[in-house]
């Protein structure tokens, strides 16, 4: 059943791609990505409510799960070019999704996906970690770090996005590193001297 699921989830994500190569994410119906992948409509409101739970359900399966294990082991920028590698794979795809706004719109999804991450994270190393809540401790806690961090990959993703990707995925992995190991000090520094 699983596996009928999973296919059927994977046929209206290509048909959604298909689409959205050639017409705006706007334009595009739930008839439109049901007759692409070969499905009736009420088959695609058994899988998801509208078609921003889609691009979302994409999202998660492509660059969240797998970013997911990387960091379950440590393997936390091994994740992040995998995140960088896999999006600039589906280039198209992003570019297109990247101007969804609204309610509904991609930088909302990357953010919740990434800080639910992140957050999923923090919390389990803080949970292993069984340490005594200080008032410090309560300022970094996993919700205030993850909404941190997740604004800044968000906004990273998003700025290469919105440059047309140019630069390639290790490029960015590159950049990411640097932005990530530098101190607002640091970089203060950096540029005054």
């Amino acid at each position: 059943m699983h596996q009928k699921t999973q296919a059927t989830r994977e046929s209206l994500a290509e048909s959604l791609k298909k689409l959205m190569a050639e017409h705006s994410f706007e334009r595009i119906t739930i008839k439109d990505i049901t007759d692409g992948a070969g499905f009736i409509r009420p088959t695609f409101y058994n899988h998801f409510k509208d078609k921003y739970d889609l691009v979302e359900w994409i999202f998660q399966e492509e660059v969240i799960l797998p970013t997911k294990q990387l960091f379950q082991m440590g393997m936390f920028r091994e994740g992040i070019r995998l995140m960088l590698v896999t999006m600039e794979k589906e280039k198209d795809f992003y570019l297109r999704a990247a101007k969804i706004k609204g309610q509904n719109s991609f930088r909302r999804i990357v953010f919740e996906s990434i800080s639910g991450l992140i957050f999923e994270i923090l919390s389990r190393r803080a949970a292993q970690g069984k340490q005594e809540q200080t008032t410090d401790s309560r300022l970094f806690s996993p919700e205030i770090l993850a909404e941190y961090y997740a604004n800044a990959e968000t906004f990273l993703l998003l700025k290469w996005i919105e440059h047309g990707m140019r630069a390639s995925a290790e490029e960015m992995e590159k950049v990411h590193s640097l932005l990530i190991s530098f101190s607002f000090e640091d970089v203060i520094r950096e540029i005054s001297q």
